[in-house]
Formats: C-alpha cells, structure tokens, sequence
C-alpha cells in the first residue's frame, strides 16, 4: 500500500500525458497525414488508431487490476510511445503480428456480429420513436379535450377584479381570445 502511494504523483502526472500523447498528438499528425495526400503516412496512422483502439478497449475491461500496478501509467505512456514512434513502427508490427491474423481468421464472424448488432440498434432507435410518437399524439389529444383553465384558455380573471379587493364583481372571467 505504501508502495502504490508513493507512485501516485507519477500517476497523476502521467496519465494527462498519456491523453495527450495518445489522443491529442496523433489526431493532429493523422490530419497532417491526410492533408499531405501520402498513402504511407495515411496508413502509419490508420494503423496507430486500429492498434490503439483494441488496446483502449482493453484496458478499460482490465484497467481495475492492471491500474494497481506500480509504474502502470509510466508504463503506458512508454507503449503509447513505442506504438508511434517511426523508429519503432510498434503500431505496425502488432498489427502484422497479432491483429491483422486474429482478425482475418474471425473476420465474418465479425461482420455477422456487427451486422446484427446495427439491426438491433435500428429496431431499438424505430421502436423508441414509435413510442414517443404514439405518446406525444395521445399529449396532443388530451389537451384539445381538457377543459380549458383561466390561465390556459386567454381569459382574464385579473380584467375583472377591482383595485381594492382583487375579488371579481360577480362577473363570469372575460374571454380574451
């Protein structure tokens, strides 16, 4: 416990780093590269985000064991690093080592897992806009039926009180519509 407490601050400090040299650096070199029209920088980065994105999504299932480590984000930011720098290509040899096959072999099957994911999400989406239609129309009906209230219908209760009671003068409220 100690121990983790004194890697705290490094922590703490390593983690905004880790932000921004993981998410902020290569959005701006990923523009640059489609700006500059060359298919090799393209790719370098597309390959970043795809290596990177995996990682992301698994870190976040494991980030309750592995963020106990010691020196887990000092960490971290050095894989980041690897992962980007030119003179590494880290990015790049995950992908041809172990992305690019795992997904080759299981590549319809993730494409039926998607495709029946996104029908779902359709259904789902149509399903609640269905509903808030039919909801908002039955709104829309019981306000056209509801009795209609002085201050709802533009008649003026206030037209009719005299100035030194506020009481009506035994006069119905005045339509003002």
């Amino acid at each position: 416990m100690v121990f983790q407490m004194a890697f705290k601050p490094l922590a703490l400090l390593c983690k905004p780093i880790s932000i921004t040299v993981g998410f902020i650096y290569p959005s701006w070199a990923s523009y640059k590269a489609l700006e500059s029209k060359s298919p090799v920088a393209a790719a370098q980065w597309l390959t970043y985000w795809v290596v990177f994105s995996l990682f992301t999504v698994l870190e976040y299932f494991a980030d309750y064991v592995i963020s106990w480590l010691p020196l887990y984000y000092l960490l971290k930011l050095g894989f980041i690093l690897w992962l980007q720098l030119p003179q590494t290509q880290g990015a790049t040899q995950l992908y041809i080592k172990c992305v690019q096959p795992l997904v080759k072999k299981h590549e319809e099957e993730i494409d039926r897992a998607l495709e029946q994911g996104w029908k779902k999400v359709e259904d789902h989406v149509f399903e609640v806009k269905s509903k808030t239609m039919t909801w908002l129309s039955g709104q829309q009906v019981k306000s056209r039926n509801a009795p209609s209230s002085a201050a709802g219908s533009g008649t003026s209760l206030l037209a009719e009180r005299t100035p030194s009671d506020g009481a009506l003068n035994g006069k119905e409220p005045v339509d003002t519509v």
